[in-house]
């Protein structure tokens, strides 16, 4: 499960100011999906931190409050390990040094053009950033530790290692880590070399590669860009430059799964399209016929789907869909390929599933007993047809031809049934 669970996840404002806490109250509000409490006070917040016990995801302070003037609220709301963005009103190189040496997120000057844009734009990376992974290469034990201090303000999982071999085990078992940051001198290995073997095993798509070098005439950053990381960073660096650079591979990345998302999901139910069922069903049937495992086929048809637009309308037909849709995907698994094929036709390619009947008519029974509201009185129920194959064929096209066989099948003896070829 996520770390941020919705159910209990809330954010904090707080701000003496009525009209910038409602303004940020609301940027927030209309930026995640997040209720957000307000609050004008140290006290405030202390009771609203009270009643909400680890809760509070993140949070919006203003340094100086009537009853904080020296950002006592700040420092509660951090000690509350709460992730923390501070607003300020001005920001003077004292300011700048007395805010920078606290861990926080970020601060944001009151008064800037475009500051509610950037919270908006912090309290995103700061969620974001709770379900990612950072790999901290650097053979520095000292540096490595200033490194992970500031990732971790940004509540970034951070693994390390002082030396390329020991990164490369890391990546081995932690796959999922977004961003490595390395150093150029690893002991064993430089951090082109690092990178070359990094990209090697993982793609741009997969995994940003931020290369640090110590000198801005040194050719080691082109060498670092040639073999294939996406950024370079000199050394001696301000925090907020190491924070933006980080945040900005990991919007990238993000940027690049959105895409790659879309390209994939049908428009409408979101569930897989008829593309990458082709794509990916091949591949899991080329692994089927390799390691000799059953793969299911079953293809499904909404029974009389015509009727239903004619009769309400393309609105509640799309409506249909989208219910049938969630029923099916519920009753698989993420590894199983659930796709929308068009129109009124779904197909779910399934590995291992060793009763194939049973668990087409549980689909059949559970979309059989979906009602959709029409208006007060009246709803709308549906049926489906569906037919399966296990047989491992030529293809799979082949394999969904016969499916589609016994759907036809299906509707020829009656519909709302299973038939299995």
């Amino acid at each position: 499960m996520d770390k941020t669970e919705q159910g209990a996840s809330r954010i904090l404002v707080v701000d003496d100011s009525a009209t910038i806490g409602i303004v940020v109250k609301n940027a927030l509000k209309s930026a995640v999906n997040l209720p957000v409490d307000l609050a004008r006070s140290l006290a405030a917040c202390k009771q609203l931190i009270d009643e909400n016990p680890a809760k509070y995801q993140v949070a919006v302070v203003d340094l100086n409050l009537p009853d904080a003037k020296e950002g006592e609220a700040v420092d509660f709301v951090l000690n509350s390990n709460i992730p923390t963005i501070v607003l300020t009103g001005s920001l003077d190189s004292a300011t700048h040094e007395h805010i920078s040496a606290k861990p926080i997120v970020d601060y944001v000057t009151k008064q800037s053009p475009g500051s509610m844009a950037i919270v908006q734009r912090s309290v995103i990376h700061i969620l974001r950033n709770m379900n990612a992974m950072v790999l901290l290469v650097e053979r520095d034990a000292g540096f490595r530790t200033q490194l992970k201090s500031i990732l971790a303000t940004q509540r970034l999982d951070v693994y390390e290692a002082e030396n390329g071999t020991a990164a490369l085990q890391i990546m081995e078992k932690h796959n999922d880590i977004s961003v490595v940051v390395t150093g150029y001198d690893l002991k064993d290995m430089d951090g082109v070399e690092l990178c070359m073997k990094l990209r090697a095993s993982f793609s741009g798509s997969k995994l940003a590669i931020l290369g640090i070098t110590t000198n801005s005439n040194d050719f080691s950053g082109v060498r670092f860009f040639k073999a294939g990381a996406e950024d370079i960073i000199h050394h001696p660096f301000i925090k907020e430059e190491f924070v933006s650079r980080i945040n900005a591979r990991l919007d990238y990345l993000d940027s690049l799964r959105i895409i790659q998302e879309q390209a994939n999901r049908d428009y409408l139910t979101k569930l897989y399209n008829r593309r990458y069922l082709y794509e990916m069903g091949n591949a899991l049937f080329s692994s089927a016929v390799r390691k000799s495992i059953q793969l299911m086929i079953a293809v499904l048809d909404i029974d009389f789907f015509k009727r239903i637009n004619d009769t309400h309308g393309h609105d509640i037909g799309d409506v249909a869909l989208v219910a049938v849709a969630h029923a099916v995907q519920k009753s698989f698994r993420a590894t199983d390929i659930v796709a929308r094929m068009g129109g009124e036709e779904f197909c779910v390619v399934a590995v291992n599933n060793n009763a194939p009947m049973e668990t087409m008519n549980r689909v059949r029974q559970t979309i059989e007993n979906l009602t959709i509201p029409l208006n007060e009185n009246e709803t709308l129920r549906m049926t489906v047809s569906i037919g399966v194959t296990i047989t491992l064929k030529n293809s799979l096209d082949d394999m969904i031809n016969i499916a589609d066989e016994a759907l036809y099948m299906a509707k020829q003896q009656g519909r709302n049934q299973v038939v299995m070829l």
